[in-house]
């Protein structure tokens, strides 16, 4: 892995508006912040997916609310808070930047992927005949891929680092298993729509849906303990 370059100008330059002291001690400060927001922009992401299937259920009720999608239609409160964390979670991916150009550029059309969940809903009648993918869905099925990609593909690129063996197989299983449920639950939704078992009559839509969801957030947990271990954040 190549070593980064200093985002910083760190010699004296023509046009400082600081003295060359003030300079150094305002780069290291601002150097602290930074990485304490990129690494509680992580577990930000994390919690805020772990609570949407919550808060969705507490403020819509659970009967009759066979997937998450259907939460937009119940209330104008279900709808804003589905929207909202959509929107945030999207804002999040293509504002954070990852470690890699590669990395950055998929977790950018991750983000494009989220909103465009939020600003393409599902139609109201569900079980009812229409198409089996939607705007909705296919941008659902690539933002979870993308996710999936950059969980077992490029998150492992640090963990290799890792001198502990039992440390470094934890990461990589964490990765590997929150990248496949990332694909693999809402692959299962499509083929399940597919078979014309789209589960209207029960919660098993909503409860795939919800594994996936929270599959995203340990992804992002994971990432959290990993920044907090391996570089010794404070």
């Amino acid at each position: 892995m190549s070593e980064a370059a200093t985002p910083y100008v760190t010699k004296k330059a023509p046009g400082d508006l600081l003295k060359w002291d003030d300079k150094k001690r305002f780069q290291a400060l601002f150097t602290a912040q930074a990485v304490k927001s990129y690494v509680r922009l992580s577990l930000g992401m994390g919690l805020v997916a772990a609570a949407l299937p919550i808060a969705l259920v507490a403020v819509g009720g659970y009967e009759g609310h066979y997937s998450i999608s259907t939460f937009y239609h119940v209330s104008d409160l279900t709808r804003n808070i589905m929207v909202g964390a959509l929107w945030a979670e999207g804002v999040f991916l293509i504002l954070f930047h990852g470690l890699s150009k590669l990395e950055n550029w998929i977790l950018n059309v991750a983000g494009v992927a989220a909103i465009s969940v939020a600003m393409n809903p599902m139609p109201v009648d569900q079980c009812g005949p229409g198409p089996a993918i939607t705007l909705h869905a296919a941008s659902a099925i690539l933002f979870f891929a993308c996710l999936a990609a950059v969980a077992v593909f490029l998150s492992k690129g640090r963990t290799k680092y890792i001198i502990y063996p039992p440390k470094r197989r934890w990461f990589e299983a964490a990765y590997d298993v929150t990248g496949a449920f990332m694909i693999g639950l809402p692959l299962t939704v499509v083929v399940m729509h597919f078979l014309g078992k789209t589960g209207c009559e029960n919660h098993w839509i909503f409860w795939i849906e919800t594994l996936g969801i929270w599959s995203f957030a340990a992804y992002w947990f994971v990432k959290f303990r990993e920044y907090r271990l391996l570089l010794r954040i404070r």
